[in-house]
């Protein structure tokens, strides 16, 4: 058998752990940030108070705007707190008013803009494990699982219930404000 040279496998087109967590985390940001600003407009208009909107749900027993804005921001936080294990920026969850909520996506922005490639990729790294901890249950779990089958689909979960609610309420909100950033290209 003749000696056959090892060929190295292209990964070029592989995505990486920063690929499929900080994107996603900023466009969905954007995102809620145009929801928010839609729904402010709107209330504008149609003399609904603003003072109404944080406190808005789909259902009584459901938490507000408020809960799915401050989740929707701390758990791209605290996944970039998980894979470079620092903690890093802190948010007091005290927003009472719209204009407030706008902002703290906003800094969720800037904060998401600052995370480097490289530190999140090599999570894999420092971290084998992560504990997850939901409720009473401890789930021990890779940086890649982390991410895949928990800070996103939490993520999402929250970016839409903020959607459902405005949209509930009446908000002139579609599918295009919903996916509108996350169709753009990276150029």
């Amino acid at each position: 058998m003749a000696d056959q040279a090892i060929v190295p496998v292209d990964h070029s087109g592989c995505l990486s752990l920063y690929d499929i967590s900080i994107p996603t985390f900023l466009r969905g940001q954007h995102t809620l940030k145009h929801l928010l600003v839609t729904a402010t407009k709107h209330a504008q208009v149609n003399d609904i108070s603003l003072q109404e909107l944080p406190h808005w749900t789909l259902h009584p027993d459901m938490k507000p705007l408020t809960f799915q804005v401050q989740v929707a921001s701390n758990t791209p936080k605290k996944f970039i707190d998980v894979v470079t294990g620092k903690s890093g920026v802190v948010f007091a969850d005290d927003e009472t008013t719209i204009e407030q909520l706008i902002e703290r996506c906003q800094h969720t922005i800037d904060m998401l803009q600052k995370v480097e490639k490289k530190v999140v990729n090599e999570a894999h790294v420092r971290n084998n494990t992560i504990n997850l901890q939901l409720m009473a249950e401890v789930y021990n779990v890779t940086p890649q699982h982390y991410v895949t089958k928990f800070a996103v689909p939490n993520f999402f979960f929250h970016l839409q219930t903020a959607y459902a609610i405005l949209r509930m309420k009446g908000v002139p909100v579609g599918k295009l404000d919903y996916l509108n950033n996350f169709l753009k290209r990276d150029d």
